[in-house]
């Protein structure tokens, strides 16, 4: 491992000749001048700073509903950003292309060409190509906060553009870039990434412009995870956050429809991300936990889609989370129309409203059990992982992920050793099937079997296997039963 991969914060004339190096290499040219970004970014952030969003929210006990939502031209995007701001998104999103993403700069100014305000060539906004005047203008036009979406093992100029162009919200972490996202990328190439990033980030605080930045990270894509391992990684990316100096961080929690459980995570990834802050002396870096609706496949019918938001906005308005990342009910058939992204935005505000008011009698015990196992599965591993790195979580994170003491399900990154399997209860619950070599308690492997128990009497050959892995994956399905023929479909 190298020496200088560590969580140590970055020296600032070090970040200053990076700038320089990455702005060369990779644009040809020199550096934004931070003075002036700054200056544009702070009387920005003192109209539409998101920061100062969601502290509000969670004083209050609300919930700011943000969406995902990007397209290619300006004028598109302009009106995307107004609809939604209409609907009542506390934070307005723009999410970036992915051959921006990619680093294909010249390739996306080119599909930029081929847009127009009907027809977006590219799956989201090429910010390089629009720059950051243009931008400006554009975040400028609308009355919310605006975040950048996006994820890749390198988003220095895309964060840059972002931060001087007056967004103050960032999305995404080195490890769901790196493990979640990437194949062949590590995380000693990525963390060093990411660190100039929040190293940025922190410049930025410090002249006045809070940004808040997502903790994503074991935040599943497609599949399923046990809640607790999700954790982990969005604790490590917070820690490496804050080592940079990023003072407003969001702890992910992905809702796999399950309420109880979901619930559970939602309270659980707050208390362990703050808790390990202040465990490592970033006592002062302040959370907003985020629920994010389902990471997998959506309904294609409408009303089906309407009933899978309604069970997240359900755990999130319990969990009375600030922050509620929201899809859509077109999210299953393709690219969601404004439309679709506003009408969902406000059933979610809608349902949250309504729910929240119901918030704590609604809490149970089935959701303290599953807060206690939670808790006690991810402080294991986490204490773990810190063990391996002396107390760094970044040189934590690479020893244990080379020896498995930390490893995910699914993952495409050919670092991860990907023996953990992940199952669902007879209730629907994510449990344990292989923990690989995760250092979980022997009480929480005792607790995980016996949830397992009743499902495995279910399945009439006692084991539970790999098929049911895979069966598990259409959990969230909803097929109309089949009535014999002639049969009255109210009897």
């Amino acid at each position: 491992m190298p020496d200088q991969v560590s969580n140590e914060m970055l020296d600032l004339d070090e970040l200053k000749t990076q700038r320089a190096s990455v702005f060369h290499r990779q644009l040809g040219r020199e550096p934004y001048d931070l003075d002036e970004a700054w200056d544009f970014a702070r009387s920005n952030a003192e109209r539409r700073g998101m920061a100062a969003t969601l502290a509000r929210a969670k004083a209050t006990g609300n919930t700011v509903a943000i969406p995902r939502a990007g397209v290619a031209h300006w004028d598109a995007q302009l009106e995307l950003m107004r609809t939604l701001s209409a609907a009542g998104a506390g934070v307005v999103p723009i999410t970036v292309d992915s051959l921006t993403r990619s680093l294909k700069f010249e390739d996306a100014a080119k599909a930029l060409a081929q847009s127009t305000p009907d027809r977006s060539v590219l799956n989201g906004y090429p910010l390089l190509a629009h720059g950051v005047e243009r931008t400006r203008e554009l975040i400028s036009a609308v009355d919310r906060p605006v975040i950048v979406r996006a994820n890749a093992i390198d988003l220095r100029l895309v964060a840059e553009t972002a931060f001087a162009s007056g967004a103050t919200g960032f999305v995404s972490g080195p490890m769901y870039a790196t493990l979640e996202y990437s194949k062949l990328g590590s995380l000693e190439v990525s963390i060093p990434n990411w660190q100039y990033i929040f190293r940025l980030m922190g410049e930025y605080a410090a002249h006045g412009v809070p940004i808040v930045e997502d903790a994503i990270g074991f935040a599943q894509s497609g599949t399923c995870s046990v809640p607790s391992l999700m954790h982990v990684g969005v604790v490590l990316d917070a820690l490496i956050m804050a080592g940079q100096g990023v003072k407003h961080i969001v702890p992910y929690q992905m809702l796999q429809g399950h309420v109880a459980q979901d619930v559970a995570g939602c309270i659980a990834v707050g208390t362990l991300t703050d808790e390990y802050l202040a465990k490592l002396g970033f006592g002062d870096v302040r959370t907003y936990v985020a629920s994010s609706d389902w990471n997998g496949a959506f309904p294609a019918r409408q009303p089906d889609a309407y009933g899978l938001l309604a069970a997240n906005v359900l755990a999130c308005a319990i969990a009375r989370t600030p922050v509620n990342y929201v899809k859509t009910i077109e999210e299953g058939i393709g690219v969601p129309t404004a439309a679709a992204n506003a009408a969902s935005i406000r059933f979610t505000r809608y349902l949250t409203h309504l729910i929240s008011r119901q918030a704590t009698s609604l809490l149970s015990p089935e959701v303290e059990f599953e807060l206690e196992l939670n808790l006690m599965e991810a402080r294991a591993i986490l204490d773990a992982v810190l063990d391996m790195g002396n107390g760094d979580p970044v040189r934590g994170s690479i020893s244990a992920l080379a020896t498995g003491v930390l490893d995910i399900p699914f993952s495409p990154n050919v670092h991860v050793r990907g023996n953990v399997l992940p199952v669902r209860d007879a209730d629907g619950a994510v449990r344990f099937l292989d923990h690989g070599a995760l250092p979980l308690p022997a009480a929480a492997l005792r607790i995980e079997a016996e949830r397992l128990a009743s499902r495995r009497a279910r399945s009439g050959s006692g084991e539970l296997s790999y098929q049911d892995v895979i069966d598990d994956l259409s959990f969230l399905e909803f097929e109309e039963p089949t009535l014999p023929e002639g049969g009255d479909p109210h009897s």
